[in-house]
């Protein structure tokens, strides 16, 4: 029987795409489960998505039929996204491997804010991990008032600019291959970075871990479109997240909610941000997780899908020769 070879049974939209950022045609992709409850049936809320330099394409986003987990399915093999963050990501986005004064400003700026927002949950100083932490400005404002800072971010020209001109005790390292004293951090922050990695069960393993007994989880996600979903459903996010699966995921790695926003606490640079606080607890697995999904916390792809058409339809109808 004829055998046909990994290369032939790669589908064309997946070539094309990895010939629209100019990587090699050689990295695998597979349809994976849902990444927080591990169902494998799922239904497409969108297949046609920004990737970028003004171009849509085919990259489906599914929901989770069990919990309502929005992801990009088929995912790519972790060298991909290794080699597309630490060499290309950038360039593709911002057109620059160094960021811009502007940049660090606001980093700076969102530090501040999120400091006095969060102040009645936060301890007086402490230990601060930043994961995706980009330049580490967002820390600046929390080592200033004492606390005690480190970050961690897969992209070497923005970590190099933290540690040389903002002084910062920052690594190049992805979050899945983070090396943290068990025990250490009171609070840890991924600030609209658990979108982005491979792994996010590796990475909050990792970062539980790490944790001291009684300490804070901050989670950030992109939230509410702000536009038409073609342009709300990017190549570079693999992962989209609401407040309820921020929730699950929390509940699933030995984090309790105790607050979850969609207000601005880091400021207007973020419009449609969502941001969950949660605190460290005993008590953690899958167990938990489905058992919450049981008692309601989820959502539903019909829900889901049903959100993103009104959106769109009402986008068109304001205006409606953006996508013709």
């Amino acid at each position: 029987m004829h055998q046909v070879t990994e290369k032939m049974a790669t589908p064309e939209y997946i070539r094309t795409y990895l010939a629209h950022l100019g990587m090699e045609d050689r990295y695998r992709s597979e349809t994976i489960p849902c990444e927080i409850c591990g169902f494998e049936e799922s239904t497409t809320i969108r297949e046609i998505i920004d990737l970028g330099r003004d171009c849509f394409g085919k990259l489906p986003v599914v929901a989770c039929n069990r919990c309502g987990c929005l992801f990009q399915n088929p995912r790519f093999e972790r060298q991909f996204y290794e080699d597309y963050y630490s060499k290309h990501y950038r360039d593709v986005v911002c057109g620059n491997s160094r960021p811009s004064q502007e940049f660090i400003d606001d980093q700076i700026q969102r530090g501040r804010l999120l400091r006095e927002s969060l102040r009645d949950y936060l301890p007086k100083t402490g230990r601060l991990l930043d994961v995706g932490c980009s330049a580490g400005g967002m820390m600046v404002p929390f080592q200033e008032a004492g606390w005690q800072v480190f970050g961690t971010d897969p992209d070497i020209g923005y970590v190099r600019y933290g540690r040389e001109e903002l002084g910062l005790p920052l690594e190049t390292v992805s979050a899945e291959d983070m090396t943290l004293e068990p025990g250490t951090y009171d609070l840890i922050m991924i600030m609209g970075s658990l979108e982005h990695v491979f792994d996010p069960n590796q990475t909050l393993a990792i970062c539980r871990q790490a944790a001291k007994s009684r300490s804070l989880l901050l989670l950030e996600g992109r939230g509410n479109p702000q536009g038409h979903s073609r342009k709300y459903f990017n190549h570079n996010h693999h992962r989209y997240f609401s407040l309820t699966s921020f929730e699950l995921m929390m509940i699933k790695h030995g984090w309790e909610p105790v607050y979850s926003t969609e207000k601005a606490i880091t400021g207007p640079t973020r419009p449609g941000a969502i941001y969950c606080l949660g605190h460290a607890r005993e008590a953690a697995g899958v167990g938990l997780l489905l058992q919450a999904i049981e008692q309601g916390k989820r959502e539903t792809p019909e829900k889901i899908l049903t959100r993103f058409d009104r959106i769109d339809r009402d986008y068109e109808a304001e205006q409606p020769d953006v996508f013709q």
